[in-house]
């Protein structure tokens, strides 16, 4: 019994060997507690709409720097003037080019109002001419058909009167004969001569009234050539008239167009000489250009960051892990200058720390060699109160370093340990639901 007790262990020993199995216990266990699988990343504080983001102020005109009205940091409403500009091109000096150019315009608008005038009553000539053309052709054939009835007339009573003179020669002819016979009296004989000079004179009367009858009709026909012809010289010459008004008409209106063009180049010049503010914002990166330093359009003059509460997070991540990130994935985000704590395995117990969701992920690589994700804020659960809102916009600048980590699935401990041991990537074994980008429909 002695020796027994002399082989029994210490105290310190047994409570060793206790103290050891019960850890041992703890950390068995422990491997069967879910582990939640994350991605790391870290990127900046950004603005997610573009509209929205810091922008450059540049002049947009050759000039020199007349008189700055803003300083560095000042506060400045959309619209507000920063910078006033005095010109440096020979052709925009002249502080009077534009009243000149204006009454330039209103010189060619008369010209082009006289010719409009002038147009409008040569038209209208040619309207009458037309009109009278269609009523003088009718009239002159009707003086064609009067003259060729006299014409009609005059062969009937040539043709009577033909018929006289033979019938007076005829009679003539048989008293000549009974005369010399002596068979008819001396008087007969001379009353059938006189008959017969009267015939005769009658057939020349009515011969030379033919003549004149065939001439009216042929005056008449060459009437109605003569005024047609007249007729359609004078619509030629005023339709030729017509077309010169016309080309200068459109020559006036090129130079109007012109003319239209370079005031309002000259209008726009006179605005691009007073550089406004495009939205609301703080002035920052001033150039340190002094008065009368001549500017090249395009160049910078400062930066305006916008006032906007659409902030974002640029979360880079390699290559390696952006195939498990997924729009729609939980993200836990830790700003610079916000004390947190983070535990990668158990996110719920985080401090410090805010929730983001996956928003937008590049399809291609970026500059830095690995691909940005942008995160906003989960809305759902700052809303519900799961969660705290983000930091106001001037404790969150754009350009502010974060550290995110997006939230995989979940998977037992052995199985974290399991796989960082073999160097394998986070498995994904739940898919959140799908929300593919926006295609915008072109107008």
């Amino acid at each position: 019994m002695k020796s027994l007790e002399q082989i029994k262990a210490p105290i310190i020993v047994n409570s060793l060997a206790y103290i050891s199995l019960t850890i041992s216990g703890i950390i068995f266990l422990s491997l069967f507690l879910p582990w939640r699988q994350t991605v790391t990343g870290s990127g900046y504080v950004t603005v997610f709409s573009p509209m929205q983001r810091p922008q450059a102020i540049n002049t947009q005109i050759d000039a020199r720097i007349d008189k700055w009205y803003v300083e560095e940091g000042h506060l400045v409403n959309k619209g507000d003037l920063i910078l006033e500009l005095a010109e440096v091109k020979p052709e925009y000096l002249d502080d009077g080019q534009l009243e000149k150019l204006l009454g330039q315009e209103d010189a060619l608008e008369q010209k082009r109002q006289a010719n409009k005038k002038l147009i409008s009553s040569l038209k209208q000539q040619i309207s009458s001419l037309y009109q009278f053309q269609n009523a003088a052709v009718p009239s002159a054939n009707l003086g064609i058909a009067q003259n060729q009835d006299k014409l009609m007339a005059s062969k009937q009573d040539y043709n009577a009167a033909d018929q006289n003179y033979k019938t007076a020669k005829l009679n003539y002819d048989r008293r000549e004969q009974l005369y010399e016979k002596g068979l008819s009296s001396k008087r007969d004989f001379e009353l059938a001569e006189l008959a017969l000079i009267k015939a005769e004179s009658e057939l020349n009367a009515a011969e030379a009234k033919l003549s004149i009858a065939r001439r009216d009709v042929s005056l008449a026909r060459l009437d109605v050539t003569q005024v047609s012809a007249n007729t359609s010289l004078k619509i030629q010459e005023t339709e030729a008239k017509l077309a010169g008004a016309l080309e200068k008409l459109a020559n006036i209106d090129k130079l109007i167009y012109d003319l239209d063009i370079k005031i309002s180049n000259f209008e726009n010049r006179i605005e691009q000489r007073r550089v406004i503010a495009p939205v609301d914002g703080q002035i920052v990166k001033l150039k340190a250009y002094g008065s009368g330093e001549i500017l090249k359009a395009g160049s910078r003059l400062a930066t305006i960051v916008p006032e906007s509460s659409d902030r974002a997070v640029e979360l880079y991540v390699s290559d390696f892990f952006i195939p498990l990130v997924e729009i729609g994935r939980d993200v836990r985000l830790q700003f610079a200058g916000w004390p947190a704590l983070q535990f990668s395995g158990w996110p719920s117990v985080a401090v410090g720390t805010f929730a983001g969701k996956v928003t937008v992920i590049d399809a291609s690589v970026s500059d830095n060699g690995d691909f940005r994700v942008l995160i906003k804020p989960d809305l759902g659960r700052i809303e519900s109160g799961r969660d705290e809102a983000w930091p106001i916009p001037q404790q969150l600048r754009p350009g502010m370093k974060v550290t995110g980590w997006v939230i995989l699935d979940e998977v037992p401990v052995w199985y974290e340990l399991w796989r960082i041991l073999n160097g394998f990537a986070p498995s994904v074994m739940k898919t959140p639901k799908k929300h593919g980008g926006r295609k915008v429909k072109p107008k």
